[in-house]
């Protein structure tokens, strides 16, 4: 992959059941790693990874540009654009045998911002890439094509500080731009009563990852135009009723599957075979919740229907993944990181914290209802008028 001058790997891990011709690539979301979709909600619990291979499908899980074992390039190449046309490279490789395998069937799933860009590879004009149809079909999980600001703002991006002043990743002689959730914020990706008490440490010390200012700059007007807008792949949309960042004011009503699917219908082609999925009691990461399975069997029952498992041999049991070697003890932060993060903790954290809580009450906040309807019809209309 190359980002502005500098170019490196797009890292992933390929999960093969024996024979297997369908591959779903896995995209996770803001601050996140590959290490999302092979985690397992709870202990004794399945992967997605692990259904999915289960199931007979190949999955790779990759690290986005910016995360991960992937190129960190400089912060200002880090962005939305070059995130899309990385995963279109990868989408390519599946599909050539680069990687070993030439597959037939190709399905995007994403999460979060992954799903942002999921959904942004299969809508571009693939005639230019030399990849038209990218995609069989695509499963988006934690999105919508609007999304709730004041949230995402005051419960994300708030939450935020610099990562190389994080002992996790100071090593990586990260620019400024590069930050990370600060430590023990990072429930609200979650449903609390939903969670099991072992995920937040999982979520701490493996999943949680780095991303750029830049990307979150260039990704906000990711709906407007609308590069959907002649998309007829199936796609389906899962989201949970207690969804903060894509639900909610401004943006889709979450409250059932009809709901949903009103709201993400207007996005795609007249006619385009979508369907919605609202999972009950579920925050943010339907994956990693205690109602994943529900979730799960709704995506690869999608996926069995529109896509096809291909020739891969069902009921294996999973494998071990590679381990990963145990880097270098990082040094200690710069003490210009370190200081920056400390004023962020004492002035920032507690405003984020404060507007966490009392949102919680507020409708369209502390609940994935939008309490104006007419303005995502409008701005759906807006999009599409200005994506034709």
């Amino acid at each position: 992959m190359r980002a502005g001058l500098q170019s490196g790997p797009v890292s992933g891990t390929l999960c093969a059941p024996p024979g297997a011709t369908s591959v779903q690539l896995l995209v996770a979301g803001w601050t996140y790693n590959r290490h999302f979709w092979e985690t397992s909600p709870e202990p004794g619990g399945r992967s997605y990874v692990e259904a999915a291979n289960a199931r007979g499908y190949a999955t790779l899980a990759i690290d986005r540009l910016g995360t991960g074992a992937s190129l960190h390039p400089l912060s200002v190449y880090d962005t939305f654009g070059n995130d899309s046309a990385a995963v279109l490279e990868v989408v390519k490789a599946l599909r050539d045998g680069s990687l070993g395998t030439a597959f037939s069937t190709v399905v995007g799933v994403g999460h979060s911002y992954g799903s942002v860009v999921t959904a942004e590879v299969a809508g571009l004009d693939h005639d230019a890439y030399d990849a038209y149809d990218a995609y069989d079909a695509i499963i988006t999980t934690g999105f919508t094509h609007l999304l709730n600001y004041a949230n995402a703002f005051g419960r994300i991006i708030a939450h935020d500080y610099l990562a190389a002043g994080d002992e996790k990743f100071a090593g990586l002689n990260l620019d400024p731009l590069y930050v990370t959730s600060q430590p023990g914020t990072r429930g609200v990706f979650q449903h609390g009563p939903n969670t099991h008490p072992s995920l937040p440490a999982i979520d701490e010390s493996t999943l949680k990852d780095t991303a750029s200012l830049v990307k979150a700059a260039t990704v906000l007007t990711y709906s407007v135009p609308n590069s959907n807008h002649t998309l007829d792949v199936p796609t389906l949309v899962v989201n949970g009723d207690r969804e903060p960042f894509f639900c909610g004011l401004q943006s889709a009503t979450c409250t059932s599957d009809q709901a949903l699917l009103d709201h993400e219908r207007r996005w795609y082609a007249p006619g385009a075979p979508v369907e919605a999925y609202v999972v009950p009691g579920t925050g943010h990461s339907v994956t990693l919740e205690r109602t994943a399975p529900l979730a799960m069997e709704r995506m690869l029952g999608f996926a069995d229907r529109v896509a096809g498992r291909g020739g891969g041999v069902t009921g294996t049991p999973a494998g071990t993944l590679p381990e990963v070697p145990e880097p270098p003890r990082p040094p200690a932060p710069g003490p210009v990181a370190a200081l920056a993060n400390r004023a962020l903790l004492t002035a920032a954290k507690p405003i984020a914290d404060e507007f966490t809580d009392l949102s919680d009450g507020v409708p369209g906040l502390g609940d994935a209802e939008n309490p104006v309807p007419a303005t995502a019809r409008l701005l759906a209309r807006l999009a599409n008028v200005l994506g034709s």
